[in-house]
């Protein structure tokens, strides 16, 4: 089962802020998950000891309709909002139902934040089903949990923090869990702290990344089918019954929820959501969000029968 790290709340930079807040906590520790939340069953853990943060530095969130991929039931104690976004957040979501603290730079706190401590698996176990079956060449990282009859082929690596169920086929030479691609301004590293679910049934082709989620975890739902040649951005969240076909990419933060098809060498921009029973044409770009049960192609991806009527007129 996946871990998540936690940091000396005594020792951390967020002391004096969250004293602002709190005349008096008993947390030893805190965490820092998404704003959507996590779903606990993931999750080895007892998150009632734990302070849990979210940090809000951009309009990149998903708290509005997050369970259209699943339901979450752990979710922040303290949203850290940039002082800039208080009056969106506010009109979108409404802030007497949450503890807030207002704050200017909130994305080096964040970075700071993750940055305070290593992350250490080391003690953790692996649990491998006993029906599955793990080819010649596979590596597995720690604290990685693989379920029944489920198949793993030659020369897979799985990386630390990765959950994958039952009858999942991951084909050779796919890499689950590597570092999402994250960096600041200043070419600094963001650390990469969370992890990659997938659920039943899934089958990922050959030559795949799936790269772990910055904080939480990159999430690919029941039934979805992965093609060769496809990458997945860190915190990406695909729902189930998805078909993604060669040699597309999906940015960092997108959704794709249920019974999507995204075909060959097409891409979805990070933070885009394509709305339930949608398809996004081969190599077309999806810069906006696509709404349900549509079709969008070209780059960039507009409704198909404009994209039509231009082709017609050249």
């Amino acid at each position: 089962m996946l871990k998540i790290k936690k940091i000396k709340l005594r020792d951390s930079i967020l002391l004096d802020d969250l004293s602002l807040v709190f005349e008096e906590f008993s947390f030893d520790h805190f965490c820092v998950i998404p704003v959507e939340g996590i779903n606990s069953k993931y999750y080895n853990e007892d998150f009632s000891n734990v302070l849990k943060i979210s940090f809000v530095f951009n309009k990149r969130i998903f708290l509005d309709d997050n369970e259209l991929i699943e339901k979450n039931d752990i979710f922040a104690d303290i949203f850290i909002i940039e002082k800039d976004l208080i009056s969106w957040f506010n009109n979108k979501f409404g802030i007497d139902k949450f503890r807030i603290i207002e704050k200017e730079n909130v994305f080096r706190l964040f970075f700071n934040c993750l940055s305070e401590e290593e992350r250490d698996f080391r003690k953790e176990k692996i649990f491998i089903s006993d029906s599955a079956k793990i080819h010649e060449g596979v590596v597995i990282g720690n604290n990685v949990f693989i379920g029944p009859n489920t198949i793993i082929y030659p020369n897979v690596v799985i990386y630390d923090n990765v959950y994958v169920g039952a009858n999942v086929k991951i084909h050779s030479n796919s890499v689950i869990g590597a570092d999402g691609y994250g960096y600041t301004e200043k070419i600094e590293k963001i650390p990469q702290e969370g992890g990659v679910v997938i659920k039943d049934n899934v089958e990922i082709g050959a030559c795949c990344c799936i790269d772990r989620a910055t904080i939480g975890y990159t999430y690919v739902g029941e039934n979805t089918k992965i093609d060769n040649f496809v990458q997945i951005g860190h915190n990406v969240k695909i729902g189930k019954n998805c078909r993604i076909v060669s040699k597309s990419g999906v940015a960092g933060s997108a959704r794709i929820y249920d019974n999507c098809i995204i075909a060959a060498m097409a891409g979805v921009k990070d933070g885009i959501r394509v709305g339930p029973n949608s398809i996004l044409a081969g190599a077309s770009m999806a810069t906006k969000n696509i709404p349900p049960n549509t079709i969008y192609a070209g780059n960039p991806a507009r409704p198909f029968n404009q994209y039509f009527k231009e082709l017609a007129k050249k």
